[in-house]
Formats: structure tokens, C-alpha cells, sequence
């Protein structure tokens, strides 16, 4: 009996440590069916600079869907010119990583010695602000396919020169048109690429815009002009500042610049020069103010909308330095233009007409873009002429006026300026005008 018990106990024994073994079996089996956790997927950054410039982050080695910001800046005298190796624009940018990537920071050196004629380069930096500053490089200019190298080689020249003149600011787009309406839209359609490629304006919408020819100082408008020359065989001319503030340009737009074709007997290219001068001149007027809301930048420049020192400083300091150019020898022609004596004689004759023909009793502080507006820039251009005659300094608007527009105001700076009160600026040159003519030429220089 005692043997049985034994066996018993064994045998019961057996059974138990069976079925530990397989408890212990069967936790094993389900530790190795579950799913092991795979290692993290990387991928490699790299991040170069071209000539020209610095990157902020040479790159690595980053798990999948990993952000990471990288800023490309250009060295002085260079400009960032764009990513190589991913579709992205903008010199500060943020990658995710979902693949191996080499990316390259394109830089070029800023044009400083001649104007950009190509519309798909900037030779500016386009994500600097350089408003109210002189700037390293000239203005852009673009042109209609239909223009000749005679009307691109003075654009450019007399732009180059109105720059020197008047100081570098910028960034200037200077767009040009001619006589053909499919070479319109062929530059107007580059404009619109250019605007949606900073991401300023959408295509569509500005391709609607500036297209409409019924909307004034539309691109198309200014082609039309041109067309309207040769139609008529009329001598007609159109040239603008047409803003481009909130981009942080000057916009400026031109119709057909005929005289470099020698269009017409008798007028010279000296008057494209001219235009171009005076559309130069508001670019630094307007680069004084430039960060101003438009309302109180109008405030700055025409006080009570009245556009005699606006329109008329451009005129007068156009042709005085136009004249001063060609007496120095900086610019020669083969044609003569005359003496400056000789434009603000017409000027003054042609200011009193229309005021005669079509605001009687108005006044220099009346003249306005709606009512006036010739007289405006006639006669203004006299008032310039007049004020400048009195502190004897013809850079005076360039070295006191506007440099302290902005911050004084148009009375205060002009108080400044010129050393008594608008008031009585008025006053004294309503007498000036009653003078006869070659008493009046007297303040004009002589050149």
C-alpha cells in the first residue's frame, strides 16, 4: 500500500510539472506571435550654397515627415535666384522630408552697371524691402517685341542716366509698349507672370485688368496710343507712374517712344529723354513717401489734390537737367532742342491758354488731375522754376524738400524749404505771372 502511494505521487507530480511546462509553452508561443515594431524609416538632407551666398543648415539624417526650415542669404552684391532640387520658391523655406533630397541655393550678382531687359530676371533681391533707400542696381525696362534696338537703346540710356541724376531707388519696372496689339499682350501676359511669380497678384486677374481698354492706364491703353500715332499720323504721347506700392515697386508704364524712330520732322529724341526724366523724377519724389498708406501719401505730395509741385517739379527738373546734360556734353544729340528758355517760354504761353480756355480765375493750388490738370504742369513747372530761382539751388528739391516731406509734411517741409508759408508763395507768384514774358525768363538759366 505504501508502494501505491508512492507511484501515486509520482505519477501526480508528472501531471503537474506536464502542465506547468505547457503553461509555460503556450506563454511563449504568444510572446513570439506579435507583430515586432520596425525601425524608424530616415531619409538624408542635403543642403548646398552656389557662389554667392549661405545656407542655414548643411542638412542630415531626419525620420520620415520630419519639417525642417532652411534660409538661403545671399552675400553683398549677390541676390537669391532660387532652390535647385525641389519646387519651392522664396528664400526661406520649410521641407518635409518624405525622400532623399539634395537641395541647392542658386544665387546671382546684382546687375549694377546696366538696366534688365529680360522680364524673367530680378536684379534685385525680391524678398528685401528696399523702399526709401538708394539702391546698388539701375531700373528694369521692358519692352514690346515690336519696338526697335533705336527706342530700346534710349529707354535704356535715358533711364540709366535719370537714375544718376536723380539717385538710384528701386526697384524700378519700366514696361514699354509699341503699335502692335498681339506684341502688347505678349508683354502684358510676361508682366502677369511676373506679378503671379512673386505671388503678388493672380494671373487671371491681372491679365483681366490689364488688358481692358476701357479702364485708364491700363497696359493695353498705352499700346493703343501708339496704334492711334500711326493711324493718325498724329504725334501722341503717354507715359505714367501707375504705383506699385504695395509689391515694393515702381511701376511705370510708356506708350509708343517715337522720337528715337525719327517719326516725326522736327521732333527730336531729346523729348522721349525728357519723358523718361520726368517719370524718373516722380520715382524719387514717391521713394520718399513710399511706406505710407496711399491716402497720406497723397497727402505728402498733393495736398488738397493740387499737383503743381508733383507734376510741375518732374517738368521743370526733366528739362533743366535734360539742358544741363547736353550743356555739360554728359549727353549729345544731332539734332538740336533748343534752350531751356525757349520750352518754359512755350510753357508759360500754353499755361496761361488753357487756364484762359477752360478754368478761368483758377490758381496755382487749384490745378488738379480732374480740373486744370496742363495748367498744372505748365504753369507748375514755373513755380518750381520760381522757387528754386529764389534760394538759388537748383537741387533744392532733391538735397531739402523731399528728404524732409515725409517726415514734416508738404507745409512744414516747404516752410523748411523755402523759408516763408505756401500762402505766400501764392500770393508772390500770381504777381510773377503778371510780368512780361522776358522779365519772367530772367530767373531761367541759360542753357
Amino acid at each position: 500500500m505504501r508502494l501505491s502511494i508512492s507511484f501515486f505521487t509520482v505519477i501526480l507530480f508528472s501531471f503537474v510539472l506536464i502542465s506547468s511546462c505547457s503553461s509555460k509553452e503556450d506563454e511563449t508561443t504568444d510572446t513570439i506571435g506579435q507583430t515586432p515594431q520596425p525601425d524608424p524609416v530616415e531619409f538624408t538632407l542635403t543642403v548646398s550654397a552656389g557662389e554667392g551666398g549661405t545656407v542655414s543648415t548643411s542638412g542630415g539624417t531626419f525620420e520620415q515627415g520630419s519639417e525642417i526650415s532652411i534660409t538661403a542669404t545671399p552675400n553683398q552684391g549677390f541676390i537669391f535666384n532660387g532652390w535647385e532640387g525641389i519646387n519651392l520658391s522664396g528664400s526661406s523655406i520649410t521641407v518635409t522630408l518624405n525622400s532623399n533630397l539634395n537641395i541647392v541655393a542658386n544665387f546671382s550678382q546684382i546687375n549694377t552697371t546696366d538696366i534688365n531687359n529680360d522680364p524673367s530676371i530680378f536684379n534685385y533681391d525680391i524678398n528685401y524691402d528696399y523702399a526709401e533707400q538708394i539702391v546698388d542696381f539701375y531700373p528694369n525696362a521692358f519692352y514690346a517685341s515690336d519696338l526697335s534696338e533705336n527706342v530700346i537703346n534710349g529707354i535704356n540710356l535715358a533711364l540709366k542716366t535719370a537714375a544718376d541724376a536723380f539717385g538710384k531707388y528701386g526697384p524700378v519696372e519700366y514696361w514699354v509698349f509699341g503699335v502692335d496689339k498681339q506684341a502688347a499682350l505678349d508683354l502684358i501676359s510676361d508682366f502677369c507672370e511676373r506679378r503671379e511669380a512673386l505671388s503678388q497678384w493672380n494671373l487671371d486677374d491681372c491679365l483681366e485688368r490689364e488688358t481692358d481698354e476701357t479702364i485708364d492706364h491700363s497696359m493695353i491703353a498705352y499700346q493703343k496710343i501708339g496704334e492711334n500715332v500711326l493711324s493718325s499720323n498724329q504725334p501722341q504721347m503717354g507715359a505714367g507712374h501707375n504705383g506699385g506700392f504695395h509689391w515694393g515697386i515702381h511701376k511705370l508704364s510708356s506708350s509708343y517712344p517715337f522720337t528715337f524712330d525719327s517719326l516725326f520732322e522736327g521732333i527730336p529724341p531729346q523729348d522721349d529723354f525728357k519723358t523718361v526724366f520726368h517719370e524718373y523724377f516722380h520715382v524719387f519724389q514717391l521713394a520718399s513717401v513710399f511706406n505710407l498708406d496711399d491716402e497720406e501719401r497723397d497727402n505728402r505730395t498733393k495736398p488738397n489734390e493740387a499737383i503743381w509741385m508733383m507734376e510741375g517739379g518732374a517738368e521743370y527738373m526733366a528739362n533743366y537737367t535734360l539742358f544741363h546734360l547736353i550743356d555739360s556734353g554728359t549727353l549729345t544729340f544731332e539734332t538740336s532742342y533748343g534752350t531751356l528758355r525757349e520750352k518754359m517760354r512755350n510753357k508759360m504761353e500754353y499755361g496761361k491758354f488753357f487756364i484762359e480756355e477752360n478754368c478761368p480765375e483758377s490758381i496755382l493750388n487749384q490745378f488738379s488731375y480732374q480740373a486744370c490738370s496742363q495748367a498744372g504742369y505748365e504753369l507748375g513747372s514755373w513755380g518750381v522754376a520760381y522757387l528754386i530761382d529764389k534760394v538759388n539751388n537748383p537741387n533744392i528739391l532733391l538735397e531739402t524738400f523731399y528728404p524732409n516731406l515725409k517726415e514734416l509734411g508738404f507745409e512744414s517741409s516747404f516752410n523748411l524749404t523755402f523759408g516763408y508759408s505756401t500762402e505766400e508763395f501764392y500770393e508772390d507768384f500770381d504777381a510773377f505771372l503778371e510780368l512780361p514774358i522776358e522779365e519772367q525768363l530772367e530767373i531761367i538759366p541759360d542753357i
